[in-house]
């Protein structure tokens, strides 16, 4: 019977040959799946029994332990999933290749309190999962929406980090699915609560020539997206300007520092009131010559403001509403009653008097003889709205000049996030998920982490592309790409396997021989045991 063993070396051999062929043909037919890593047969020799033999072969004297390699072969599978694998170029917003180390974190369940798992397939697409939530239609009416995720090509949820109060990202934050339909962030705002704003101011620009404006938006305390035009008046001194913040619906607005109007009239710096009862009209003359208009006295004030009288000897001490304002911002004419009265026969009254209003204005811009801006360089900006929504934040001019030039815009931002519909995804090279929202603005709404091994190679390989930890692989940990260096991403992008076809081949052309020698063996020891068979018949 002991001649029957050999048929074990060419039967193992076949054994092993025909599973690293059908390794082979798993990486071949996985060549264009999205992640996947190909698997390396090797091959490791098997003794199948020691023989025992006497010292030197003497008769009686201590045996001594030989081996004999009548066994054959063994085959073991070693995975390549620490190689990059092609990326290749693709047209989806959904698309996200790494470049690097570390693997994707998807989770089976909605509600991520199962086991984890790990993908390279960046192959993502929105499906809906969970309950449905009520949004608000664009008509105002309340509609139930069927809830959007992130998942791989499995339906696996992708998992992520949302933003910090500030905006920033943690990676201690915890891990969740990252919701993208279009009623995701119709609830999700923060207000404005700083802004920068840098414009050049032309330093040839006179008292009296058509304001400069720049049109900005900021996020008010409803999450509504406020359109506000920043002005930029020209005052009669040198090297000063006024800014004042207009808007459809602005109902106050408040710069500090600053304060509400105060003119005191007859004082050196106010000139003298002169008040026309028939025109309706209060105008500010210069004392040295009281013909002559003081330009800019009413500066700040705008139509429809109110402008309170005190102190005047003529009995005209009363609230009235501006109807308009001269060009020269020395004349203002006044509405509604009560109707101005004249203290004598003229047609005209020159006295002297106390101009209020609640209107506020900011302190004036000043620069210096460089074109600097020395004061204010921040302002804080209070508005309110004709809803009741407000507004609180901290506007930075420091950066603003006055030179020879055009009027610029160098930079404007703010810091607020609007309620508004999601229209569209993407990616960026750090991993943040890009949001384009429906009233233009774009913003990042979560971060995608990368889940480290200690030992990829040690991970449990699952369906559809995916693995699982084990001890061989170590303790995951995750980590953002950007931070870390390991890796970065790569939006539009897919990673193919990491299977070469050639090499493929070459090893298919080897094995198939192999294969084939080791069955000629076996047919060989087969013959020559039906001839020992024979011998002995």
């Amino acid at each position: 019977m002991t001649g029957y063993s050999f048929f074990q070396t060419s039967t193992l051999g076949m054994l092993s040959q025909a599973h690293a062929l059908g390794t082979i043909a798993t990486n071949i037919a996985n060549i264009s799946s999205g992640g996947y890593k190909r698997i390396e047969t090797r091959f490791a020799t098997v003794l199948s029994n020691n023989i025992r033999t006497s010292a030197g072969g003497v008769p009686g004297q201590s045996f001594a332990k030989q081996e004999r390699g009548l066994g054959g072969v063994t085959v073991r599978d070693f995975q390549t999933i620490d190689q990059q694998g092609q990326i290749n170029p693709s047209e989806r917003d959904l698309d996200l290749a790494i470049a690097g180390d570390g693997f994707f974190q998807v989770s089976p369940t909605l509600s991520v309190s199962g086991q984890i798992l790990y993908t390279r397939d960046g192959s993502f697409q929105i499906n809906t999962a969970g309950a449905t939530v009520t949004a608000t239609a664009d008509d105002g009416s309340t509609i139930n929406v069927s809830q959007g995720f992130l998942t791989d090509k499995n339906g696996y949820f992708v998992l992520g980090i949302t933003p910090q109060n500030d905006g920033t990202f943690s990676v201690s934050g915890s891990l969740q699915p990252l919701r993208i339909d279009q009623f995701a962030f119709t609830n999700t705002f923060s207000p404005t609560l700083t802004a920068d704003l840098s414009v050049n101011l032309p330093s040839g620009t006179n008292f009296g020539d058509p304001n400069q404006n720049i049109s900005t938006t900021f996020i008010d305390s409803n999450g509504k997206t406020r359109a506000v035009t920043v002005n930029f008046t020209k005052t009669p001194t040198a090297n000063q300007w006024l800014m004042d913040l207009t808007g459809d619906g602005l109902t106050t607005s408040t710069l500090a520092p600053g304060g509400a109007f105060s003119l005191a009239t007859g004082t050196g710096t106010g000139g003298l009131l002169t008040i026309t009862p028939s025109a309706r009209q209060i105008t500010i003359n210069s004392e040295l010559v009281p013909a002559a208009s003081r330009p800019g006295a009413f500066l700040g004030l705008k139509v429809g403001d109110p402008i309170t009288v005190a102190g005047a000897t003529g009995g005209n001490n009363d609230t009235f509403t501006i109807a308009a304002i001269s060009a020269d911002g020395a004349t203002i004419t006044i509405e509604g009653p009560p109707a101005l009265q004249l203290a004598g026969g003229p047609e005209t009254v020159t006295d002297t008097a106390t101009l209020t209003s609640t209107r506020n204005v900011g302190d004036r811009l000043i620069f210096d003889a460089n074109g600097q801006l020395t004061s204010p360089t921040s302002t804080t900006v209070n508005l309110t709205w004709s809803d009741g929504a407000t507004n609180a934040f901290n506007l930075d001019i420091s950066k603003m000049s006055q030179l020879n030039g055009d009027f610029t815009l160098f930079n404007f931002s703010q810091d607020g996030l609007g309620a508004s519909s999601l229209r569209r995804v993407s990616f960026d090279s750090a991993g943040h998920v890009i949001g384009d929202f429906e009233d233009g603005s774009s913003r990042r709404i979560y971060k995608i982490p990368l889940a480290a091994f200690g030992n990829p190679n040690g991970l449990e390989a699952r369906n559809g592309n995916t693995f699982s930890e084990t001890p061989s692989s170590g303790t995951k940990r995750s980590v953002f790409a950007d931070v870390s260096g390991i890796a970065v991403f790569q939006p539009n992008a897919v990673e193919l396997s990491n299977v070469d076809l050639a090499s493929q081949f070459t090893q298919m052309i080897k094995v198939q021989q192999a294969y084939n020698s080791s069955a000629t063996v076996f047919k060989t020891v087969d013959e020559m045991t039906v001839v020992a068979r024979d011998l002995k018949a």
